[in-house]
């Protein structure tokens, strides 16, 4: 395997270290901010004028401002009031409420008062507030001529409008007096106290006087419209009372003449609780009650004296009995009989002849109590047939008491209403007419729900403009501005300037950052070897040893060198890289590429008889063109232009990879300067088929889209991309932005270095 096999075409794969990137991403906060800092001191003349500007410009208009002067009268809604008698008003006083503080300022700002005001104290004929009666004043600015080309160009192009129609002389003095109470609001200021019921009336005029006057007027005004309101309203109040009075007594005099009417035809007396037939009845229903007991008790008896004669036995258990005293005797008797039998039966048997005649004698008995009980029976029978009767004919009455209460029930229903209707027309009409006699005298009483506790004074200062804090408004509003603009700059600044910003953006690795040189094409090109002990030589002895020294691959023999557009010192790089690493002592080959714009035979002093154009296309061998640098041995091989396109030539795949090994075996480093990416095609062949391609990258000019528009095309060209190199770096003004990477250690430590 050639070392070329190596060196296929890769991706480059991102570099990873774990422990500096943990402690960068700690310290992104404390970076961002010193990185702040040092790019507003970098621009601070910039912010030091804008701010100056500022300033003045503050300073010159608050020199040209009227003075203002406030003055401060202050009114309290006082909810105590003097009851001289007990009498409602008509117009309720204020509550002691924010919403009502906040409606009394409303009012206080309103039109309506300021119209009083201004009528009051005759501001229609004061220059302050007619402008038709002020002088005339020279402007800081003349726009007459801009008015001039305004009319003009109306005209050209018929915008006028029509003139309008000269106003009547009551629409002018309409149109003046709106004028004049506009301003006087203009300059009024209305506020409540926090956390009390004072109201506090501040008016702003350049005359002192004015103002105190105006603000007193004000407060005044505002408490006369109070108690002209209430006035007013009281006024209206007793008119309409004492119409509807005149309604009221007429209806309340219909109202019972319809009552008297109502009794007449319905037969109806005056009466107070229940009706005769009413309480006739209600007795009835008592006396009805107290029979249906009875009658239900006396068939309780007949029923249990039936149960009794039915049984026989258990006579002695029925208190029906007991009310006889014949059956009473009977019980007696009986129970002796009943005794003696049951004591013969004992000693002598059932047999026995005295028994028998005690039986009989007991059977005896017997059915003289169950004829006892059959009377009884047939008695009670007679007085329940009595109490039936009763009932019947209590019951009719009753019906026939109803009828007659439901008659008069429905004609004293109708007479209720209409009594309900004459209550409710009386009682209206007491009200309205209390409510009048008070109304009547509220007018002479009138207080109003507010007072003055503090008339304005004359002020002895102005209140604006304030020209101190305007000022310093200015001069912090432009400081901040110049700050938003230095920072809106700083962030839409598009190129590149650290080796951070370049690894972020492309992923590649960043092999340095090279000074910037001034002075002729080839004192630059010479400055390498003349000071070896440079800072600009050694940003190339950095970037050469990284080039033949990657981390994870074999020395590279081919290396294409490129950049994104012209003017980013590629060729200038091709020629020092390739005079380092001859100083090293390694065989290196510098071939110039950039067959349209051919640069290394002009900064050596020399050029080849034959170029590359000419080795590709006519088979040559490349070492018969070859020409030997005299300051350090390297071995180049100029272009130059000849009419052929630089694209077919490379297009020649096998030539190139031909040659391209032909030299890779002759020496220990080709170098090949090629045009720049985002120019023509022919660089991404040749990065194709080398071991590595460098990157050249200006520093501070070349627009970041640029960039990783090229870096995109090399990638896509299967370039082996080993790293960029920053060119061009103006190291005081990169030490400046307060970067810590090599270039400000360039300037930092420059006593290393012989420049």
């Amino acid at each position: 395997m050639t070392s070329a096999d190596h060196y296929a075409p890769r991706h480059h794969a991102p570099r990873h270290h774990d422990a500096p990137a943990r402690h960068a991403l700690g310290l992104v906060g404390e970076l961002d901010f010193k990185q702040t800092l040092i790019t507003l001191w970098r621009r601070r003349y910039y912010i030091l004028l804008l701010t100056a500007i500022a300033a003045g410009g503050a300073w010159l208009l608050v020199s040209r401002i009227q003075p203002v002067y406030t003055a401060t009268a202050e009114v309290m809604i006082d909810s105590r009031r003097t009851r001289i008698v007990d009498i409602k008003e008509i117009l309720s006083q204020l509550s002691p409420q924010l919403v009502t503080v906040s409606s009394e300022v409303e009012v206080l700002q309103s039109r309506t008062l300021a119209t009083r005001v201004a009528d009051a104290l005759n501001l229609y004929d004061d220059p302050e507030f007619n402008t038709a009666l002020r002088p005339e004043q020279p402007s800081l600015f003349d726009f007459s001529s801009l008015r001039s080309v305004v009319t003009q160009v109306r005209d050209m192009l018929s915008l006028e409008s029509p003139a309008p129609m000269d106003p009547t002389p009551a629409e002018a003095e309409a149109s003046k007096r709106a004028e004049v109470i506009d301003r006087l609001r203009s300059g009024l200021g209305v506020a409540a106290v926090p956390q009390s019921m004072v109201i506090r009336i501040s008016y702003r005029s350049p005359n002192p006087a004015a103002a105190s006057r105006i603000a007193n007027a004000f407060a005044e005004h505002y408490i006369t419209e109070q108690l002209e309101a209430k006035f007013q309203a009281v006024r209206y109040a007793t008119n309409w009372l004492n119409e509807r009075l005149e309604g009221l007594r007429r209806d309340l005099a219909a109202s019972e003449q319809a009552i008297s009417a109502y009794r007449a035809t319905h037969n109806l007396l005056e009466s107070h609780g229940a009706s005769t037939t009413q309480q006739k009845l209600t007795e009835q229903n008592s006396r009805l009650v107290e029979t249906q007991s009875k009658r239900a008790e006396v068939a309780a008896r007949i029923a249990r004296l039936e149960a009794v004669g039915r049984a026989g036995r258990g006579m002695a258990a029925s208190d029906e009995l007991l009310d006889s005293s014949f059956l009473s005797r009977l019980k007696e008797q009986e129970a002796t009989l009943s005794g003696q039998a049951s004591d013969l039966a004992s000693r002598y048997g059932e047999r026995h002849p005295q028994i028998a005649k005690i039986r009989a004698e007991l059977g005896e008995i017997r059915g003289k109590i169950s004829a006892e009980i059959a009377r009884l029976t047939q008695g009670l029978r007679g007085e329940l047939a009595v109490l039936q009767d009763r009932e019947q004919s209590m019951s009719r009455e009753i019906r026939e008491m109803e009828s007659r209460s439901f008659s008069q029930n429905n004609a004293e229903i109708g007479l209720r209403e209409l009594e309900r209707e004459a209550q409710a027309n009386r009682i209206l009409y007491e009200t309205f007419l209390n409510r009048f006699k008070e109304t009547d005298q509220q007018e002479t009483i009138q207080q109003p729900d507010a007072r003055i506790i503090s008339f304005s004074e004359r002020p002895r200062s102005p209140t604006s403009p304030k020209k101190f804090m305007l000022i310093l408004a200015a001069t912090l509003g432009g400081m901040m501005s110049a700050l938003a603009l230095v920072l809106l700059v700083e962030k839409f600044d598009n190129t590149i300037r650290t080796k951070d910003q370049l690894e972020q953006l492309t992923g590649l690795p960043a092999l340095g950052l090279v000074p910037q040189i001034s002075g002729p094409a080839g004192s630059v090109a010479a400055y390498l070897v003349e000071r070896p002990a440079s800072s600009y030589a050694e940003a190339f002895r950095i970037a050469c040893f990284a080039i033949r020294h990657p981390p994870d691959r074999p020395e590279p023999k081919t290396l294409v060198i490129t950049s994104t557009v012209p003017d980013e010192g590629k060729s200038l790089t091709s020629l020092s890289i390739g005079r380092t690493a001859a100083m090293l002592g390694l065989r290196v080959l510098l071939v110039d590429a950039d067959m349209r714009r051919a640069s290394i035979g002009a900064k050596v002093g020399k050029a080849s008889d034959l170029s590359l154009a000419e080795v590709l296309t006519e088979g040559l061998d490349f070492r018969s063109a070859v020409i030997r640098d005299p300051l350090t041995g390297l071995d180049i091989l100029t272009a130059r232009a000849d009419g052929r396109r630089p694209v077919d030539m490379l297009a020649m795949a096998d030539k190139v990879q031909q040659t391209m090994q032909a030299m890779r075996d002759a020496y220990d480093l080709v170098i090949f300067d090629c045009p720049p990416v985002l120019s023509v095609a022919d660089v991404q062949i040749l990065a194709r088929h080398a071991d590595a391609t460098l990157f050249c990258l200006r520093w501070n000019a070349t627009p970041r889209e640029s960039v990783l528009a090229a870096v995109r095309m090399l990638t896509d060209a299967k370039a082996n991309v080993a790293g960029v190199l920053l060119t061009r770096v103006n190291v005081r003004k990169h030490a400046s932005y307060g970067y810590r990477d090599m270039g400000y250690y360039y300037g930092k430590h420059r006593n290393y270095y012989t420049n």
